[in-house]
């Protein structure tokens, strides 16, 4: 009977190490990652000696250091197995915005081109480098990327005259559609004033019957007509100077 009871107690004691288990250890750069396994909060980094059942989950640790909707989170699925040591060193991507204004700047990096304003780079392909931002009608500008700011925005200064050029543009166009848009004016009110008379002399006409006033109706018409066609061809004409390039 006390043999018995014996292997009873061994079996008892023995159970709990048919369970198995593997092992994880998770280091991050930066580290202090709030980490999860399929949603359960299993600590911040570094974890050592992590021990989880055998089986397939999703890992996903919170980057420490997010500041903006440039970094991201990591997630990955992994596999752990029994009796395995799962050794997992995470470095969270950095990121850099690049822009200038007004944008569509070409960026250089020496003598070749990287992208266009506004761009998003890892910031490791670019720290400790000098940038150029080229334009057309704008002086260059140079960058140099530090890393202390996920941000550089640079404002971009026109060449001498090309400021003054885009200032006095409109100034000119005025100078030319305002008296084209007087005359325009004037020839629409004259063709109206002259269709009215026109209109009374024919009522007039068709009390009287006189002929004469038959005749001053169509020189009466023909002003009115003539004047009206300056006014659309006047009005078409300084709506063109205002919209041209």
């Amino acid at each position: 009977m006390k043999i018995f009871l014996l292997l009873l107690l061994l079996i008892s004691f023995d159970l709990p190490s048919q369970e198995k288990y593997g092992t994880i250890n998770i280091n991050t750069e930066p580290p202090g990652a709030f980490t999860y396994i399929d949603s359960e909060f299993v600590g911040k980094t570094p974890i050592t000696n992590l021990k989880v059942k055998p089986g397939t989950y999703t890992l996903k640790l919170k980057n420490p250091e997010i500041s903006s909707w440039l970094e991201q989170d990591f997630v990955q699925k992994i596999e752990v197995k029994e009796n395995d040591t799962m050794n997992l060193h995470i470095t969270f991507e950095k990121f850099i915005k690049i822009n200038s204004n007004p944008f569509s700047a070409t960026i250089l990096l020496g003598d070749s081109t990287i992208g266009t304003t506004p761009a998003i780079f890892k910031m490791k392909d670019l720290l400790g480098k000098s940038l150029k931002l080229v334009k057309k009608g704008y002086n260059d500008a140079e960058i140099f990327v530090d890393g202390k700011a996920d941000k550089i925005e640079v404002n971009l200064t026109p060449h001498n005259g090309t400021e003054t050029e885009l200032r006095t543009e409109p100034k000119n166009k005025l100078n030319i559609a305002l008296p084209i848009a007087g005359v325009s004016l004037a020839s629409g009110i004259t063709s109206i004033y002259f269709k009215t008379k026109a209109d009374k002399l024919y009522d007039e006409y068709l009390k009287t019957g006189n002929p004469e006033k038959l005749n001053t109706i169509k020189t009466y018409d023909k002003i009115a007509g003539i004047t009206l066609v300056i006014f659309e061809v006047t009005a078409i004409f300084a709506i063109y100077i205002l919209m041209k390039n």
